[in-house]
């Protein structure tokens, strides 16, 4: 690999490490720290500030979807545990669950086609490289648990070696 898809999978890992939440809530929350992807492609300050926007429309967006699966997700959780489930009870909330997440993705798609709407088409160029970085995350973590690679410089955070302490590195594999 030449030196610069190192530098964009690097990019990438700073950038992936940094959004709070799950599958499901990715970024929501505090802003995002935007610094990396700002220099990276270069974005002016209106350009984040419009981002950012965005980012805050579409949570607002989402928020009704998950404010309605958490429940469910709670109800499905005490029907298993219990020691008589109902079959229907249980089919029932989980198609609800489906039904409420598949009206997710449109939302997010529109969002980022918003999203990508503030971009210059070299931005998008620059975007598209990161992508193709971000396909490399898997074998970047699977590298790093083989201690094959070091983590990017001031990965470990000032607590120490990992967020557990546990000696773990910036890739999440053992040190």
């Amino acid at each position: 690999m030449n030196f610069r898809v190192i530098s964009i999978t690097l990019a990438a890992t700073a950038l992936f490490a940094q959004g709070p939440g799950g599958p499901h809530m990715r970024g929501m929350g505090a802003p995002a720290k935007t610094t990396a992807v700002q220099t990276y492609l270069n974005l002016t300050d209106a350009q984040v500030t419009s981002l950012q926007q965005l980012r805050t429309a579409e949570e607002a967006a989402l928020k009704p979807i998950f404010q309605q699966i958490g429940p469910l997700h709670q109800s499905l959780r005490t029907q298993e545990q219990g020691s008589s489930a109902d079959a229907t009870a249980v089919g029932k909330l989980v198609l609800s669950i489906q039904a409420l997440q598949q009206q997710i993705a449109p939302i997010r798609a529109s969002y980022q086609q918003q999203a990508l709407a503030v971009l210059t088409a070299t931005q998008k160029t620059q975007l598209a490289a990161l992508q193709s970085a971000a396909a490399l995350m898997p074998a970047i973590h699977e590298a790093g648990a083989l201690n094959l690679l070091a983590p990017p410089e001031g990965s470990e955070g000032p607590g120490g070696p990992g967020r557990e302490g546990m000696g773990r590195g910036g890739f999440g594999g053992p040190r």
